[in-house]
């Protein structure tokens, strides 16, 4: 596919393909390519219906599919890798280094996640208030209700790994009283008024 006949829609999809790199929003991006909107929700909106394009959308997989293709390959030879891990380990019988590869995998292949990221890197690095996290929030998904159904997902998340890392606390033993002139008595002693001391 050659580039886009509107300029400002090529432009577009050039910085939506950098943005990552650059830290660069979506509505970033719509202005950068010449649009001439004022930020805020207005601007993400404006972003998003052009994103949701789909010649736009066509022209973004164009570009980025040599990265696709190379980090496919990249991805496949360290599997593969992994895997002798794990089999030379699992021969050896040391456990330890052959779950450390079977987590490995896992975490590369995309089965276990340490962490969400909602819109660009750094997006929320901007928010000041609370109502510019929620405004920033709400402009990366459909509605209301999404927003909070990945909100319920990352409260189970954190709940989990509370769970998971939790330290058990032994009660403490009662307190001693102190004998009358221990050490402790007379230290107290000294920060009490004048006329409570004995």
């Amino acid at each position: 596919m050659p580039a886009l006949r509107n300029p400002r829609h090529e432009q577009f999809a050039q910085l939506i393909v950098q943005a990552p790199k650059r830290g660069l929003s979506n509505a970033e991006c719509y202005r950068q390519a010449g649009y001439r909107v004022a930020a805020g929700p207005a601007c993400d909106v404006s972003a998003s219906r052009l994103l949701s394009s789909d010649k736009v959308q066509a022209r973004i997989s164009e570009l980025v599919e040599p990265t696709v293709k190379k980090t496919k390959a990249t991805v496949d030879t360290l599997a593969e890798q992994l895997d002798a891990v794990f089999a030379g380990a699992s021969g050896d019988r040391q456990w330890g280094a052959a779950s450390n590869a079977a987590g490995l995998k896992a975490k590369l292949l995309g089965f276990m996640r340490e962490k969400i990221e909602i819109g660009s890197a750094g997006e929320f690095d901007q928010c000041r208030t609370t109502e510019e996290v929620i405004e920033t929030l709400l402009a990366h998904h459909e509605s209301p209700a999404a927003a909070l159904a990945e909100l319920d997902e990352m409260r189970s998340m954190v709940e989990d790994y509370a769970a998971n890392h939790a330290v058990v606390i032994s009660p403490a033993e009662p307190a001693r009283p102190q004998a009358v002139g221990s050490e402790a008595e007379r230290s107290l002693a000294l920060f009490r008024p004048k006329r409570l001391r004995r």
